[in-house]
């Protein structure tokens, strides 16, 4: 058997903490099974190779056709028109990368899965509302299978015409080694104190600063917090986060009209050992987001034993089990997101048992063997074909049975 994935890129610090896991993962999985394995992306970076092995994966860059690997490149055409596969998964959706990966799959008749990592919004300029209604619906209801993370963009896929046996659900893959390494005993925090963060209790914040993130509500949060606990801080990190100057600018004046920018501190383009760090010594995560399609950040936590406070919108309660691994709640009723951070904030042991259940599910719920088994029993159906014949591993990853990271007020 032969997978080729087709991704807007594939970097070797695909295997990093909090990097593009998701494209590695499933390819691993399939060399695993004793599958061929093979990458059709974009050169983005002029120091990536155009060719590479990657851990037995082929890995095969094209020139970008354009600014972020737009599809309009001769090479990967004719490397779409070339390349054999028995299944052609391709990721992303609409920037015609896909597309035109579907049209040709279609064309040689091989099987495609569409994974579109986007979420359909509850608001949208119109033209892209009228793609997601027409040209959008024509492209996954012309795929074997569409993959979506969750059962709530499965809804939607549904409401937008999507047919329903083409739509499966499977959620990304947690990782525990990304976590495993971290400083524990004194030397917890160390990253956090070298850039002069400070907080007690910390309360943790990771992703892009932009608006539709919703860090604004967790900010009128503080005032009622800071007056429980005078030395509580706000972190809001990332890794290279895209950002709205403006807003940053918005959210300050907030925080100043508000009595609390001293308690507020924003670190960006952070290294994954800082993030870890930042991770490993939070009291709990807020995630008062929008627009999730998933929220990585929320699987992070969880792995990390850190409980999630995060606005109920999209996809999120389908990854956080209100009142078990955390709390999920309209952020925009300010008094009530106050009070779900203040009630893990004054209870230690609250947060003891939510954060190991959430690093309970992180392994087994969303753990590698489990999603990758689904994957591939969506992969058997596509190809006609017994599950046990593509689910048969030949070397698998040894089951993790308990994180080695303390769970942060243990």
């Amino acid at each position: 058997m032969k997978l080729l994935q087709i991704v807007w890129n594939f970097p070797d610090t695909a295997m990093q903490p909090f990097d593009m896991h998701y494209f590695y993962w499933p390819l691993q999985e399939a060399v695993r099974r004793g599958w061929e394995a093979e990458v059709l992306t974009f050169q983005v970076d002029s120091k990536q190779s155009a060719e590479e092995i990657i851990d037995g994966i082929h890995v095969r860059r094209c020139p970008a056709g354009g600014r972020k690997g737009k599809p309009f490149s001769w090479p990967f055409i004719r490397a779409l028109l070339t390349t054999d596969a028995d299944i052609i998964h391709c990721h992303g959706y609409g920037e015609g990368r896909s597309e035109l990966s579907i049209l040709a799959a279609r064309l040689r008749r091989r099987k495609v899965i569409f994974t579109p990592h986007f979420h359909v919004y509850p608001y949208r300029r119109p033209l892209r509302e009228l793609y997601d209604k027409t040209l959008g619906r024509f492209f996954f209801n012309l795929s074997d299978r569409v993959i979506v993370f969750t059962n709530h963009t499965d809804q939607q896929l549904q409401a937008l015409g999507v047919k329903t046996e083409r739509l499966r659900v499977i959620p990304h893959v947690s990782r525990p080694e990304s976590l495993a390494m971290s400083m524990g005993g004194e030397e917890a925090g160390k990253l956090l104190r070298e850039a002069g963060v400070t907080g007690n209790p910390l309360i943790l914040g990771v992703g892009q600063l932009i608006e539709r993130k919703g860090w604004e509500y967790t900010v009128r949060c503080l005032p009622s917090i800071i007056a429980h606990f005078p030395e509580a801080k706000l972190l809001i990190v990332g890794p290279s986060q895209p950002a709205e100057p403006e807003f940053r600018q918005r959210l300050l004046q907030i925080a100043a009209a508000l009595g609390v920018i001293d308690h507020i501190q924003i670190l960006q383009d952070n290294k994954p050992e800082f993030i870890r760090d930042a991770y490993c010594s939070a009291t709990i995560l807020t995630h008062p987001s929008f627009v999730e399609s998933f929220g990585m950040v929320l699987l992070e936590a969880m792995t990390a034993g850190i409980p999630v406070v995060a606005h109920n919108g999209t996809g999120i309660p389908c990854i956080i089990d209100n009142g078990v691994t955390g709390y999920v709640l309209d952020v925009r009723d300010i008094s009530k997101y106050t009070d779900a951070l203040l009630s893990l904030l004054t209870d230690s042991l609250l947060r003891q048992r939510m954060g190991k259940e959430g690093r309970q599910q992180a392994v087994t719920r969303f753990g590698q063997a489990r999603v990758a088994a689904q994957l591939f029993a969506v992969y058997a159906e596509v190809l006609g074909v017994a599950n046990h014949d593509v689910n048969t591993v030949s070397h698998p990853i040894e089951p993790i049975v308990e994180q080695t990271t303390p769970v942060p007020g243990e």
